[in-house]
C-alpha cells in the first residue's frame, strides 16, 4: 500500500485581521485546488519502507506509480486527492484508505458535513502524537511560504515527515484497529 502526502504552491489566505505578507502569493482558500498548485508530493510504500519525492514535473510519473497499487493517507479525500485530480493524477477510489474519514465514520459522523464540534480535534499531529508519541515537524500552513521563500528542501523534508507518520499510523490502524487523539479514543477498521 502507498501512503501520499501533497504540498502546495500558494499559501491559504489568512483570516480576517491577520498579517497578509505582501511578498507571498496566495490562493483562493482551502477548496480552490486550481488556484494552489502543487509543489511535491512524497509516497511512502508500507511493504518495503521505500520513501520517494516527485515534484510537479514529476506527476506522470507519479500516475504511472500509483496505477492499480491500493493508496492511504489522512484526510486525502477531501484534499490530496482532489488536488491531484485537478492536476492530472488520478487514484483508485476503490482502493484507497483515509484514516481520518475512518476516525469520522466510526464516531458516527458525517465525513462530508465538517462541524467543528463534532469533527475537531483529530488532526494528524493531535492523532499521531495521542496515538504514539510523534508529532509532526510544523504546520502544514507554512510549507507553501517556505517553497516560495526558497525552501524547498525544508518543504520536502516536511512532506516526507508527514507521509512517515501516516504510514506508522496506517501500520497501527492495520494493527491494533484504534486510535487517540489524546481525549477520545476511537475503534477503526483497517484498510
Amino acid at each position: 500500500m502507498l501512503v501520499i502526502d501533497v504540498e502546495i504552491e500558494k499559501a491559504i489566505p489568512p483570516r480576517p485581521g491577520e498579517f497578509r505578507d505582501p511578498t507571498i502569493a496566495y490562493c483562493e482558500g482551502w477548496r480552490d485546488f486550481h488556484g494552489m498548485g502543487v509543489t511535491c508530493v512524497c509516497t511512502y510504500e508500507l511493504e518495503t519502507n521505500l520513501s520517494r519525492v516527485f515534484l510537479i514535473e514529476d506527476l506522470e510519473d507519479l500516475q504511472q506509480y500509483l496505477a492499480g497499487k491500493p493508496t492511504s493517507g489522512f484526510n486525502t479525500r477531501r484534499f490530496d486527492l482532489p488536488l491531484l485530480a485537478v492536476h492530472g493524477v488520478t487514484v483508485d477510489q476503490a482502493q484507497h484508505y483515509d484514516v481520518l474519514e475512518s476516525i469520522w465514520i466510526a464516531k458516527n459522523l458525517d465525513p462530508d458535513n465538517f462541524v467543528y464540534s463534532t469533527h475537531g480535534g483529530w488532526s494528524l499531529d493531535a492523532v499521531c502524537e495521542g496515538t504514539f508519541g510523534e508529532r509532526k515537524s510544523g504546520n502544514g500552513a507554512m510549507a507553501p511560504i517556505w517553497w516560495q521563500q526558497g525552501q524547498k528542501g525544508r518543504v520536502i523534508d516536511y512532506c516526507l515527515r508527514d507521509v512517515w507518520l501516516e504510514a506508522k499510523l496506517l501500520r497501527h490502524v492495520i494493527e491494533h484497529h484504534k486510535v487517540t487523539n489524546g481525549r477520545e479514543n476511537v475503534s477503526l477498521q483497517g484498510p
